[in-house]
């Protein structure tokens, strides 16, 4: 007998080379209306010829001819089908893929809210259908099936029946997942949000005195990233993509980059997430909904601003400039793009679109918010180092770097307060840790970022004092020193010369020359690490990279006089000389205030051990060249007070400094600037 044309065939369902219900891009969708009531299929049967509708009976109908796996948008009729949450279950298990929304009587709307809150359907389209509502409904399901299959994969690898042995061990598994989703999700977000939750973890055996980050640290902080890349998965499912702002997948896939921003996870979620908004961007134009297509736009400009689509949605976008007058520059701070927004401001001030008053506003608001939200991600930041007990190091990614640079950009010591408690309690106690393994380094280190931070002045004197003491101690007294040497030829062996910062040759070898200075076996390895140091300053003058080599040899010189130190010294003063005559030739240096400049980075010194123990204070003056890419080059210590004692220090630190590039007549330039750094020890 053959089969009506609106019911599913089985055979029909699967094609040799294409499953039916894998939407290709803005290919036919298939709509599947489940019902028994054939007055209904001609009213589904109308929507348009960009849907391929098709009806079954039942549920189990569906489950028993439809692929496992594919994509639809369902249109089940509920009516006198109870209970729904059962239904609903089955249809979403026989597919992740399969987006349910349901029909039925207009007076039963209300027991609909809760499904739809839950987003366990994408709509309720009331009974007898209006042919708007139908259409806006399914489109609204088409969007969600997207997103799925751009998460999830379209599904072609799917066997078509699957195991009820898996569909069982499926199901348990998203109960699972939704229990905990709601048992811990919430508990989880406060628990980032509130480093004094935090576990303190402590120091790892004197075998690896330098590793700040202990394992169970690093699982502590995988752990919280995990979760919330499953929070973000959860809420693209969802189409929870931009909001709420707390549980919005481009909220917590930015959250779980914070911690981790090597976890690829995150990164292609987002990329997922700008390929939804692409697309939404395109539909929202064609139905001049301009406000969602520029929000839209403009997030999906900062997930990717170098996508290439974006200049094509700017150009059509500049032929509606005066219709869409400042809603564009609002989307773009909305989506915390503020160059871009600066940049609209701009064009609308040249072109006269908007007065004065309201220029001056805008740009007024695109500061405050700027600011706002610098500081709150400078904030984030040091809660997440903490978590991680990642105190000082890196320099320049570490708790104490973030702090240093919210007080210099003038977060509030109110908002400060806490993650400053803690970071001056986890950091009493890796005193205390450095000084009993003898990384007086270390101990040092943390001693200055304490004084930084308003650590009580006599805790801080009492460390200074068991510091002083240890290192007084008779050599014969260190028995149960760490085997620097050895971790030093080790970290040789293994190429890592001067990184990781805080485990590398370079490090050991130092550590050990403060400690044990009369080591037998310690000229050799200090002989050898140096030669390594050389080579690789060599390899980076090679590259012309001018900034790496002068830092890599600065810290060999900084072992003892060399003639290969001096020689490549002499190379490195021609290329700069070099470098400057480049700069010239292009025009004059103009010199300005540094008080004039925007730093990018803040000044992070280190206090050099050997002055800090015999406490002594001084300054250097630093002049430098600022390029037109914001680059520190050319340090050059002017002059110092003490002479020979702070100048590797000051230099190394301004050499770390980045600018925002000065621009004259639209076009950014090279200027020279100088710098006093002063070395100042807390007051007793």
């Amino acid at each position: 007998m053959p089969t009506p044309a609106n019911k599913l065939d089985p055979a029909a369902a699967r094609p040799p080379e294409q499953n039916a219900l894998s939407p290709p891009k803005r290919q036919k969708l298939q709509a599947l209306l489940i019902t028994s009531d054939e007055s209904l299929w001609p009213q589904i049967g109308a929507v348009g010829d960009q849907w391929a509708p098709r009806q079954v009976d039942s549920v189990d109908d569906l489950i028993a001819t439809a692929p496992a796996g594919g994509a639809a948008v369902v249109l089940w009729d509920a009516r006198g089908q109870a209970p729904a949450a059962a239904v609903l279950a089955r249809i979403q298990m026989h597919s992740e893929r399969y987006v349910i929304v349901a029909l039925d009587a207009a007076g039963n709307a209300a027991a609909w809210e809760s499904p739809l809150a839950q987003r366990q359907i994408a709509a309720h389209v009331p009974l007898p259908i209006v042919a708007d509502v139908l259409i806006a409904a399914l489109e609204r399901g088409r969007e969600e099936v997207n997103a799925r299959v751009a998460l999830l994969g379209d599904g072609s690898g799917t066997k078509e029946h699957a195991p009820r042995g898996r569909q069982k061990f499926t199901l348990r598994s998203v109960a699972i997942f939704a229990c905990v989703l709601a048992g811990v999700g919430a508990a989880a977000f406060m628990f980032l949000r509130h480093p004094d939750s935090a576990v303190v973890v402590k120091s790892k055996p004197v075998e690896a005195p330098a590793q700040q980050l202990t394992e169970g640290a690093a699982a502590s902080a995988d752990e919280k990233v995990d979760l919330l890349i499953e929070r973000a998965q959860q809420a693209m499912l969802d189409r929870h993509y931009l909001d709420p702002a707390e549980g919005s997948a481009l909220t917590l896939y930015r959250s779980a980059l914070l911690l981790d921003p090597s976890r690829g996870e995150a990164s292609q979620g987002l990329q997922r997430l700008a390929e939804i908004l692409f697309a939404r961007v395109q539909s929202a134009l064609d139905e001049r909904k301009f406000d969602v297509a520029l929000q839209a736009l403009e997030t999906a400009r900062s997930i990717n601003p170098d996508d290439s689509r974006l200049a094509a949605f700017d150009e059509r976008l500049a032929t509606l400039r005066t219709e869409l007058g400042p809603a564009q520059i609002q989307a773009a701070l909305n989506a915390q793009n503020f160059d871009r927004a600066t940049q609209l401001i701009d064009e609308a001030a040249r072109a006269r679109v908007l007065t004065g008053a309201k220029l001056t506003q805008l740009r007024d608001e695109v500061r405050r918010r700027h600011e706002q939200f610098d500081n709150g991600r400078l904030v984030a930041l040091i809660g997440a180092r903490l978590q991680q007990d990642r105190l000082i190091d890196p320099h320049n990614d570490s708790a104490a770097f973030y702090l240093d640079e919210a007080r210099q950009t003038g977060v509030s010591s109110v908002a400060l307060q806490a993650q400053n408690q803690e970071f001056i309690k986890r950091s009493l106690q890796a005193v205390r840790s450095a000084i009993d393994q003898r990384r007086y380094v270390d101990a040092d280190r943390y001693l200055t970022e304490l004084r930084d931070c308003g650590a009580a002045v006599s805790v801080v004197a009492a460390l200074q004092h068991d510091l002083t003491a240890a290192r007084s101690q008779p050599a014969h007294e260190k028995s149960d020193q760490p085997q620097l040497l050895d971790l030093a030829r080790s970290r040789l062996a293994q190429g890592n010369v001067t990184e990781p910062e805080n485990d590398s040759a370079f490090y050991y070898v130092s550590q050990l020359r403060t400690v044990d200075p009369q080591n037998t076996g310690l000229p050799q390895i200090v002989s050898a690490v140096q030669q390594k140091m050389i080579e690789r300053s060599r390899e980076a003058l090679d590259k012309a990279d001018l900034a790496r080599a002068e830092a890599v040899l600065r810290q060999a010189k900084s072992l003892g006089d060399s003639p290969g130190v001096d020689a490549l010294n002499e190379r490195l003063l021609e290329a700069k000389l070099k470098a400057d005559g480049a700069l010239a030739s292009a025009g004059s240096v103009p010199e300005v205030a540094e008080n004039s400049l925007t730093r990018l980075k803040p000044l992070q010194l280190n206090y050099p051990s050997r002055a800090l123990a015999r406490e002594i204070q001084g300054w250097v003056e630093i002049g430098y060249t600022v390029t037109p890419k914001g680059k520190v080059v050319d340090v050059k210590a002017l002059r110092a007070d003490p002479a020979g004692v702070f100048e590797a220090s000051a230099t190394d630190a301004v050499a770390r400094l980045t600018y925002q590039p000065v621009v004259k007549d639209g076009t950014p330039i090279a200027v020279t600037t100088r710098i006093r750094v002063a070395f100042r020890l807390a007051a007793k």
